[in-house]
């Protein structure tokens, strides 16, 4: 059995746990200006032939929906990434419609909720934006981007195969990982500022520029490793990140966690407000794109119940359901 939102009190406004909430997309990174320049670009990443992330998260288009649009190839906390993002999720709680014509119905002003659906680079942008909007954070308005008001307005946030640490692959890319491995990755993708940015060390951790969020963040993440990748990446993945930064975890970015053991609540790379929801056998484009409707376990903390009490972790709890499913089922 899963807990919904509100039976998990995870909607913290008051009436948001009677209203349905307008889901904002955060895509992950991009190898070219596209998903920035293009609404189409932008919509088609959450997109993998007939399947559709967004339409399924939105229970056939039928619950109200933004999808933002931002530059992926730049550092997370630039103007035309984390601030974009920031500027759209405030456009999007002012009944703005996004560039396919789709917007709020309600906005902050009267009442609305809202949550935010975001995607490996799309988490560590969130983390940055939540974690930047009070006067005492380290990076408060970055660039004079309205941090503090898109953290104001946002329940709180989901993210699926997020790089919350940093990823292991990208290390590849730039060539800080072994021989091999460094290898293989430079016919992937070239280090552009993005990718240097994503890497798992400490030198560009997103927890050094930025206190906790303000907001809870819910981790999701997959295990469906991709063999050559992840042959790279430390303990379970999804053949571009890693469980310790998918689960947003303290220490060292390559511990081997898997679901049995992937740390808790209280383990986490900020002192408060990120939690674990579940894990799907999924692969890191599966996790966006609604294609791979396969199994999910119970994790440490985890949001699925057994017989009336948290079911033990990598208890298998779903034989066929898409990340896209599980979050329609959450509202």
């Amino acid at each position: 059995m899963l807990r919904t939102f509100a039976a998990l009190a995870l909607l913290t406004m008051a009436g948001a746990a009677q209203a349905v909430p307008c889901l904002i997309f955060v895509h992950g990174k991009s190898t070219n200006t596209g998903t920035f320049t293009s609404y189409t670009t932008a919509r088609n990443y959450w997109v993998n032939g007939s399947a559709d992330f967004i339409r399924t998260a939105t229970r056939n288009l039928t619950v109200p929906y933004y999808v933002v649009g931002y530059n992926g190839t730049q550092r997370y906390y630039e103007n035309n990434a984390a601030g974009e993002v920031a500027r759209e999720i405030v456009a999007a709680t002012n009944g703005t419609a996004d560039g396919g014509g789709r917007r709020c119905t309600r906005t902050f002003a009267q009442g609305g909720t809202f949550v935010v659906v975001a995607h490996s680079m799309g988490g560590t942008i969130m983390d940055y934006i939540l974690g930047n909007n009070d006067a005492s954070d380290p990076n408060f308005n970055y660039g004079g981007a309205p941090f503090s008001t898109a953290a104001a307005r946002v329940s709180f946030a989901i993210t699926t195969g997020g790089a919350h640490r940093g990823s292991q692959g990208a290390d590849a890319v730039c060539g800080q990982s072994n021989g091999g491995c460094n290898f293989a990755a430079s016919f992937i993708q070239s280090c552009d500022d993005a990718t240097f940015w994503l890497r798992s060390g400490e030198d560009v951790q997103v927890r050094n520029f930025a206190n906790a969020p303000a907001r809870l963040i819910y981790l999701t993440g997959g295990y469906e490793a991709i063999f050559g990748a992840s042959v790279c990446l430390s303990g379970e993945d999804d053949g571009v990140v890693q469980y310790a930064s998918q689960y947003a975890c303290n220490g060292s970015t390559g511990t081997s966690y898997d679901n049995t053991n992937v740390c808790r609540n209280n383990a986490k790379q900020e002192t408060s407000n990120f939690r674990n929801l579940d894990s799907g056998h999924e692969n890191h484009s599966d996790e966006r794109d609604d294609s791979d409707s396969d199994v999910r376990r119970q994790i440490p903390d985890g949001v699925w119940t057994c017989s009336g009490a948290a079911c033990a972790p990598n208890t298998q709890v779903q034989s066929a359901m898409t990340t896209a499913r599980f979050i329609s089922t959450l509202y």
